[in-house]
């Protein structure tokens, strides 16, 4: 009899789903929806979308979509419409179309009459993409909200760590500026509790007191409950730390003006760490000039050394790479690219030009760029830099459009220009038009449309040439990346202003602001040897956090040289703060949520 019996709407809905292939039956409610009034035409449409969505059939599911009335719907169809559409802008990586989905006024001033899935799904989607689009703060209080929504342990620790992972990308500044602001008791708590740990990162000991004493000023909070997995292992880590560390570099020949400021600031931390209270180990130096690398390494652990630092050469690193053993790990200061790494114990670090390359590709994907002109010098650096880019950006399905290489000592780059933006084409184009009509014709030279970016590898002097000529060219509507080479490390207003618009990647010294000023060179040095600098004192906190980073991906260390994380084949990976030129003055250039353009595809 039941079965005899009127079922409503929804529920026929489903039964017909269950009887049929899932794809006629959106076919089928979509057909159905032509019939109805609105707003159940939505409604159907909208379930009918859902279906297409989740049976592999995207394009057929934004279509559906776009036919939906969304003015009509109530809160709950809102939700549903709202979120199956920012999900396919997402896999379809069409960032600003979601996030101007997931910006919507009605349901943001609705959460509460969504579902509970709806609420989790809609704090969860916000929050993974305000992290992506650099809004960290605004992430945060998303993925605070999500993880009070959730009854689940796991579930919970996992929002906990991305919480955590967005408050590690957040400058100390821009932290400090945060919990000035005040706002949510429970954001702010995070907040605190990031510059807490931030300040200890030298050493593990005093981190993991600055953690207990926040947590017994904070007993409620959501994260003393159930802290972060990065911080839960920290104190693991601190019963793993070396008591004695060898230090490998050439204190003669050509690479000793190098090892100097590295050494300086492998000092200049390990002093910073005793003046805090902490335990640092026993360094001892070693002259790698002239000295075999196998035979010192051995005499270093001969000698207790239950860590090495170095060597800087690469060939030296790859002599040690090839050994069949290393009884103590070891942390290289230079990459190996070019051989796979065998050991578990070995971690490569440096300055690499190629990490710098592959963030800008990522921030101009993002950004919704297509299309990139890449600009670069007859260097070993630029190659390097070209290549680490062209592999990223070709890897997302990015077009690549290349010039020749440009030599040092060029004078001009209009020609050079010209060729790389068609200028030429546009010109005979012309010729032909005015050979065809006869007369002499008004017309403005057109460059290439098929691109939609620039990758500027130069220093200040070339990039000083080529941003103006590239304005001049009737290119100054693109936008143009560049790599931490194109900023000399000091305020000069006057002649940078040629460069102003140029977005790129800069050492956290170099930006007004964010510097760290109780660890800088006891005396000036050029810019090169202060990023050297930079580097050892990254090298020495590195030390104690080497198999934290190993073992969670996902977390990172907030570094004098970057953002430091550990990548495949224990090869450390830095992210820079991105900076931007403005009337000739270095500033941290806006976030990607910030933008305003809409990429499409």
């Amino acid at each position: 009899m039941a079965a005899c019996g009127t079922l409503p709407e929804a529920s026929r809905d489903e039964a017909y789903t269950r009887a049929q292939n899932p794809i006629q039956s959106a076919r089928a409610l979509l057909a159905s929806a032509a019939d109805q009034a609105s707003p159940e035409r939505d409604q159907t449409r909208v379930r009918a979308a859902r279906l297409l969505a989740d049976n592999g059939r995207p394009g057929e599911a934004e279509a559906a979509l776009k036919e939906v009335n969304a003015a009509v719907l109530a809160i709950p169809d809102l939700a549903d419409y709202s979120l199956l559409h920012a999900r396919l802008a997402l896999a379809d990586e069409r960032f600003f179309e979601a996030r101007g989905l997931l910006a919507n006024d009605r349901l943001a001033s609705s959460v509460g009459e969504m579902s509970a899935p709806q609420r989790r799904e809609w704090h969860r989607l916000r929050g993974e993409l305000l992290a992506l689009l650099g809004d960290d703060l605004a992430s945060v209080a998303e993925h605070s909200q999500l993880a009070a929504l959730l009854q689940d342990e796991d579930e919970r620790l996992a929002v906990h760590d991305r919480i955590w992972h967005s408050l590690s990308q957040m400058p100390e500044p821009a932290l400090r500026t945060a919990v000035r602001a005040g706002g949510d008791p429970t954001v702010n708590g995070w907040l605190q509790l990031a510059l807490a740990t931030r300040s200890g990162q030298g050493d593990i000991a005093r981190q993991l007191n600055r953690i207990e004493t926040w947590r017994q000023g904070n007993p409620g909070h959501p994260a003393a409950r159930l802290l972060p997995t990065s911080l839960q292992q920290a104190a693991a880590a601190r019963g793993e730390l070396p008591g004695s560390v060898a230090l490998l570099l050439p204190l003669r020949g050509d690479l000793a003006a190098a090892a100097e400021p590295l050494r300086d600031g492998i000092l200049a931390a390990y002093y910073d760490a005793m003046a805090g209270g902490g335990k640092p180990p026993v360094i001892r130096i070693h002259d790698t000039a002239d000295s075999d690398i196998n035979a010192l390494y051995d005499r270093a652990v001969a000698d207790g050394a239950e860590l090495v630092i170095g060597p800087l050469a690469k060939d030296r690193l790859q002599a040690l790479m090839a050994r069949t053993d290393l009884p103590v790990p070891v942390l290289g200061l230079n990459y190996v690219d070019d051989t796979p790494n065998p050991h578990a114990n070995l971690y490569q670090y440096g300055l690499a030009v190629g990490d710098e390359a592959r963030q800008l590709a990522d921030r101009a994907w993002i950004e919704g760029r297509r299309s990139a002109l890449v600009i670069r010098p007859d260097a070993g650096w630029g190659t390097t830099a070209f290549e680490s880019f062209r592999g990223h950006w070709e890897s997302k399905g990015g077009l690549l459009l290349t010039t020749a290489p440009y030599r040092n000592g060029q004078i001009d780059y209009t020609g050079f220009l010209q060729s790389a933006l068609l200028l030429a084409d546009s010109q005979a184009r012309a010729n032909r038009l005015m050979g065809a009509l006869g007369k002499k014709v008004s017309y403005i030279p057109r460059r290439r449309k098929d691109v939609d970016m620039v990758l500027l590898l130069a220093y200040p002097d070339h990039g000083r040439q080529f941003k103006p000529t590239l304005d001049f060219l009737f290119a100054s509507d693109l936008p143009v990346y560049a790599t931490s080479h194109i900023y000399a490390g000091s305020p000069n207003p006057s002649q940078d202003q040629d460069l102003d618009g140029i977005q790129f990647t800069a050492m956290p010294w170099t930006i007004p602001g964010l510097a760290d000023h109780d660890l800088t060179p006891g005396e000036p040095l050029a810019p090169a040897f202060r990023n050297l600098f930079a580097m050892g004192v990254d090298a020495y906190r590195l030390h104690q956090w080497l198999g934290l980073l190993r073992a969670l991906p996902d977390s990172s260390l907030q570094g004098q040289s970057g953002s430091l994380a550990m990548g495949s084949g224990n090869r450390v990976v830095r992210t820079l703060p991105l900076a931007a030129f403005s009337n000739g003055r270095v500033v941290v250039a806006p976030t990607v949520a910030a933008g305003e353009r809409s990429p499409g595809r």
